[in-house]
């Protein structure tokens, strides 16, 4: 299936991001490990991410994005990301109910989201995971807002979801809340490296991991990850190969370092950080 997380955490510099991570295994006749598994839509303030059955996930996903298309106030973000989310789960909802002659109907595992975007009228990020009531058949949304102290603004999804919660249940234990690690806000992606390193081809989850990366001035950045490590790292984004040839405009992340570096010249930033 799927290991999804998503999360709100701040930088040193207190600049605030949310963060969408996921690997890019996806199973059925075959095994795929470059399937992108979070997409941003046509707006640049939020994303999503999905874990269950492709078949019925990707076509909700992207009659999502042709909705928020289709309408300027949700295209140009006037429409605020708490106005959209309802409309979300409309059409998500509408969607299920029009299947028919369903031989295996849709069960809450098959179709589990995470949705999230900078709300401007609330001046803050919103996190959602978006669940299937099989018993309604609809969609409902579960905020994000209480895991921990130091990472309130997390949401897990997939069969892998437990797991990597209480990874990161223990990791932010053994935490000095005054003494945070260099690079605290890449720690959840830190536990989906990790998982992913250990993972083989039987496993659910594979392929390289996939990381967006939202910020408070509404604009998203699909970030370009050297995977697998070491000395032996290929640049991917989204999960395929970045080929030799291409000049591609996404930064770069180093998932053992966390160091992002920009392809080439990208305008005046100070500094060297990202």
């Amino acid at each position: 299936m799927t290991l999804g997380i998503a999360w709100v955490a701040q930088r040193r510099d207190a600049r605030k991001y949310l963060f969408f991570a996921s690997d890019s295994r996806t199973r059925g006749g075959n095994v795929i490990d470059c399937c992108p598994k979070i997409l941003t839509l046509p707006r640049s303030d939020c994303a999503i991410c999905f874990a269950g059955h492709t078949a019925a996930t990707y076509p909700l996903m992207m009659q999502l994005a042709n909705a928020i298309a289709a309408h300027q106030p949700a295209r140009e973000r006037s429409l605020d990301i708490r106005t959209l989310r309802p409309h979300l789960l409309h059409v998500f909802s509408d969607m299920v109910r029009s299947i028919k002659d369903s031989s295996d109907p849709i069960a809450p595992s098959d179709v589990q989201f995470l949705f999230g975007g900078y709300s401007w009228l609330a001046k803050r990020f919103d996190l959602w995971t978006i669940y299937y009531s099989k018993k309604k058949r609809e969609f409902g949304a579960r905020p994000a807002d209480s895991f921990h102290p130091l990472l309130p603004q997390i949401a897990f999804i997939g069969d892998r979801a437990k797991d990597a919660r209480s990874r990161m249940l223990m990791t932010l234990k053994a935490i000095d809340a005054q003494n945070l690690p260099p690079h605290f806000e890449y720690l959840p992606f830190a536990i989906l490296r990790d998982m992913l390193r250990g993972s083989d081809h039987d496993s659910s989850i594979g392929g390289p991991p996939q990381l967006v990366r939202i910020a408070e001035h509404m604009n998203t950045r699909v970030l370009a990850v050297k995977w697998p490590g070491g000395d032996n790292k290929t640049l991917t984004l989204m999960g395929r190969k970045v080929f030799a040839y291409e000049n591609i405009d996404n930064w770069h992340l180093d998932p053992d370092t966390f160091q992002v570096t920009r392809p080439r010249s990208f305008g005046y930033r100070e500094g060297d950080g990202a």
